[in-house]
């Protein structure tokens, strides 16, 4: 089980995801096709399945999720994490809810996860990938310091786009 504490910035508080958020998480983000666009999973058919995902995988291995929500209301902004793609380098991975997009929230939610990344003495390295059309989420990555690294040829299957593999574009940064 992930030890996933709360991060708190100054708009945003990441927390672990719990199963009595499932209807808003899957109102606002889970069931949305043009969310869901650009990631590795296809919209939830219905709330059991959110309530599935909550229970099943997140924070059930290793590797944190965090429910993403502004800090002042509590209003459920997305979804954001990790993996340890190797032992010392983690990938960052997020969503946010459409109704906040373009507000700075995913920036200052990255650079959260960078930072708390960054406090880990065994990570020397974080990276992130996202499609190459997805420009928003390439801008996410560079406010937060990721450097463009190069593009990963039919690197990824993006299921809402089309089952073949997808050009990718990738970022990282070394931190120690």
């Amino acid at each position: 089980m992930a030890d996933v504490d709360v991060v708190t910035g100054a708009r945003v508080r990441l927390r672990a995801p719990r199963v009595d958020d499932a209807d808003t998480l899957y109102a606002e983000l889970a069931s949305d096709p043009e969310v869901t666009r650009f990631l590795s999973w296809r919209p939830h058919r219905d709330v059991t399945e959110t309530r599935s995902v909550i229970t099943d995988l997140f924070n059930a291995g290793e590797d944190p999720t965090w429910l993403v929500e502004r800090a002042d209301d509590g209003a459920l902004l997305g979804l954001c994490g990790w993996t340890r793609t190797r032992p010392n380098t983690v990938e960052l991975g997020y969503c946010l809810s459409r109704r906040w997009w373009g507000n700075g929230y995913m920036a200052e939610v990255a650079e959260l996860l960078c930072r708390t990344a960054e406090r880990d003495p065994t990570v020397y390295r974080i990276s992130a990938y996202c499609h190459v059309h997805n420009s928003r989420s390439a801008g996410v990555l560079r406010r937060c310091g990721l450097a463009l690294e190069g593009r990963l040829v039919r690197y990824a299957v993006f299921p809402n786009v089309g089952p073949d593999p997808q050009d990718c574009l990738l970022f990282a940064k070394a931190v120690k």
